[in-house]
């Protein structure tokens, strides 16, 4: 757990669209503020829970007017998808997946990658309350 004295910094992010910006954002967020000694839970739903989705996460299409951003990403030597997630769960952000997008999508667990808790919206919204920060992505 992160903490400095007596609190512990804690941030909730939601990540709830499909496109590859708002794949990049909650991600890219996530890690800093873990690297910065800060709790982090990113819980997805929706278009976001394909960011999870084992092998959605490799084409998640850039959004409209922004073709170029994967080409722009690879450039810069961004890391994809997967590797983004890897390099979150290195830094020991949580990933929490939407239940009830998961039945709307027929996912199940074994389509998502490891280490994915899956939870109702209740549940997070309990760590929420308790977080400093709160971002919706």
């Amino acid at each position: 757990m992160a903490g400095n004295g007596d609190s512990k910094k804690m941030m909730a992010i939601i990540a709830s669209k499909g496109t590859l910006d708002m794949a990049y954002a909650p991600l890219v967020i996530g890690s800093t503020a873990a690297a910065m000694d800060t709790e982090v839970r990113i819980f997805f739903a929706f278009g976001g829970l394909n960011i999870l989705h084992k092998e959605k996460n490799k084409q998640i299409p850039p959004p409209s007017g922004m073709e170029m951003l994967p080409q722009m990403a690879k450039n810069i030597n961004w890391a994809g998808i997967p590797e983004m997630l890897q390099m979150c769960r290195d830094a020991g952000v949580k990933f929490v997946a939407c239940s009830a997008t998961m039945q709307m999508m027929g996912y199940k667990k074994e389509d998502l990658v490891e280490d994915v808790e899956v939870a109702d919206a209740d549940r997070f919204i309990e760590y929420a309350q308790e977080s400093q920060s709160s971002l919706f992505i």
